[in-house]
């Protein structure tokens, strides 16, 4: 499976060309997810979002935008009917963008839009990822930092909690 790792941020771009420098199944993109998209080719996209799948901020919106304000509509209905209305967090479901060949990948890294308390999220919520998208023979996937942004993580902690996930598969 082919891994691309995409951010806005220059120091978690920076961190993470240096920790992957060598992982031949990981690229490393600095760029906006609209940028991405318009040069990549991928089966699949990861939403880092909430337990409630509101994916109307940061990332989650540009997801949001680019694949349809339905798509956030069919996560929120599959986290009700499948998780009583609260996804945990660190779990992964997979679920069409409605745009054909490719899928979203929904793990929430947070319940609610706020601080990451415990670093171990990053580490759990790759592993799941990855996890469930081996189990769907994704052939490639881009997969943001889980833990930037709203997260409040420090690049370091996410890149090496992101490593340990994607190296342990």
């Amino acid at each position: 499976m082919k891994i691309y790792l995409l951010d806005i941020n220059p120091a978690v771009v920076k961190a993470w060309n240096e920790k992957f420098s060598g992982v031949d199944c990981v690229e490393v993109v600095h760029a906006d997810f609209d940028s991405f998209m318009a040069n990549y080719d991928v089966d699949c996209v990861v939403s880092p979002g909430n337990s409630h799948g509101v994916m109307a901020g940061g990332y989650d919106r540009a997801l949001s935008e680019y694949f349809g304000w339905d798509l956030t509509k069919r996560v929120q209905a599959y986290i009700i009917e499948n998780y009583e209305g609260q996804q945990p967090v660190g779990t992964s479901f997979i679920i069409d963008t409605g745009m054909e060949g490719i899928n979203l990948i929904h793990t929430p890294s947070m319940i609610n839009p706020s601080r990451i308390q415990d670093p171990n999220v990053v580490y759990e919520c790759t592993k799941s990822t990855l996890e469930v998208a081996c189990e769907n023979n994704v052939q490639s996937i881009v997969i943001p930092a889980f833990g930037g942004a709203c997260g409040g993580l420090r690049p370091e902690v996410i890149v090496e909690k992101m490593y340990t996930a994607i190296t342990s598969l």
